[in-house]
């Protein structure tokens, strides 16, 4: 048995959903059953990638860190 759901998309994903399901002769339920079902049962992770301890790139973000939450650092100091 289905379920009626209703569902809004942006204007700029609306028209690539348009675009998708006019190319793939798909139904818009059709393609937000099998978008769904595939996010659902995937793992969704991102994928993190370290960078060096003397990477220049790592010292400016926890500077920049510190700076703009120093407030909060010296709170729970």
């Amino acid at each position: 048995m289905s379920k009626a759901r209703t569902i809004r998309f942006t204007d700029q994903l609306d028209s690539m959903v348009d675009e998708y399901t006019d190319k793939n002769g798909l139904k818009v339920n059709q393609l937000v059953n099998i978008a769904v079902k595939k996010f659902i049962s995937e793992r969704n992770t991102i994928k993190l990638e370290p960078i060096e301890a003397s990477d220049s790139a790592w010292e400016k973000g926890i500077k920049k860190s510190f700076k703009k939450h120093r407030k909060a650092m010296d709170e729970l100091a």
